[in-house]
């Protein structure tokens, strides 16, 4: 008997049953973690007899698995922002000409501060040199109800949220390169605020260069785990290397904790879209995109919760949004 040939065919067939038991490891796998194919093709022949038309190729079919995340915001916040982007000590902070209280806006170091106490989020540092003063940005105007810096801000913020040669321009080599170094400029000054969650970033959503002023205009999305929350957007201006002008909103600080969830998938957001939205889906054209996303949902008194949501685009440029958890509309 040759023993010789029996080891090799004994070893053969070991790789071979280990083999047939890894591909099986993973085909359930990936049968767990995504959306069988099929179920995909009948929800689109489904919602597309109702008038809801998808492009089947842009439904996700993974199934999501992202954390909900808790985080605390209040007032008392304000003086340790003020503390760590003017790089004040406490004892200058003491001195009444280095720090001026005006309502929940202050004057510190190189910077004016100010915030809006309706929103824990909003933020606006200006450089004192760089442009108008604390007072100024005060004034209401009673048409809209809104301060001189509010309305400047969103004015332009929207020029750079409306620019349509964005996601073209950003591939060119030039641009590129300085939208590269504008991202350095902003990463490091947001890192002078030393409570910030690891898990929370940016990414770049408009940028120009506005000669006029000689400056690098930026527009930024707040993110947790590199997915955009969707309402934290910063307007910023850069000039010679420094960050002159930051407004928006924005979370600083980390999170007390983090909850896993059972999440609605892409399939079953659709037909909660449909329930909630039929008329404006008919309406909206086609379904051409699908995202995750974070939203915002306050709890408790100074307590937030960021929960995963499902952002749902349409070929008319119309945008709807719906909770993971509950599948109701943001």
């Amino acid at each position: 008997m040759n023993t010789k040939n029996t080891k090799t065919a004994v070893i053969i067939l070991l790789l071979i049953a280990n083999i047939f038991f890894i591909y099986n490891i993973i085909n359930l796998k990936i049968e767990s973690e995504n959306i069988p194919s099929e179920t995909i093709d009948n929800a689109v022949n489904i919602l597309g007899s109702k008038g809801f038309l998808i492009d089947r190729s842009k439904i996700p079919s993974k199934k999501p698995v992202n954390l909900i995340y808790e985080g605390v915001y209040s007032q008392d916040i304000f003086l340790d922002i003020v503390k760590n982007f003017s790089e004040v000590s406490d004892e200058e902070l003491e001195d009444s000409d280095m720090f001026v209280p005006a309502g929940i806006s202050y004057a510190a170091g190189d910077y004016i501060f100010i915030f809006t106490d309706a929103d824990y989020f909003r933020v606006s540092m200006i450089e004192n040199s760089y442009t108008k003063t604390l007072k100024d940005y005060l004034v209401v105007n009673r048409d809209t109800g809104k301060t001189e810096l509010e309305e400047e801000t969103e004015i332009k913020t929207e020029l750079l949220r409306n620019d349509n040669n964005f996601e073209e321009n950003k591939l060119k080599k030039d641009i590129k390169k300085d939208i590269k170094k504008a991202e350095g400029i902003i990463k490091n000054f947001i890192k002078k605020y030393h409570g910030q969650d690891v898990k929370l970033g940016f990414e770049i959503t408009g940028f120009a260069y506005d000669r006029q002023k000689n400056c690098e205009r930026v527009l930024i999305n707040q993110t947790v785990g590199g997915l955009p929350i969707d309402a934290n957007t910063v307007y910023i201006e850069i000039h010679d290397g420094k960050v002159k002008y930051f407004s928006g909103s924005w979370y600083f600080g980390d999170f007390i904790a983090k909850h896993p969830m059972p999440l609605l998938d892409s399939v079953n957001i659709l037909f909660k879209c449909m329930e909630i939205d039929g008329s404006i889906v008919k309406e909206s054209g086609r379904l051409t995109e699908m995202n995750l996303e974070y939203t915002v949902m306050p709890h408790e008194t100074d307590k937030f919760y960021l929960v995963p949501s499902w952002q749902i685009k349409f070929d008319s440029e119309r945008k709807l949004s719906y909770n993971m958890i509950t599948g109701n509309k943001n």
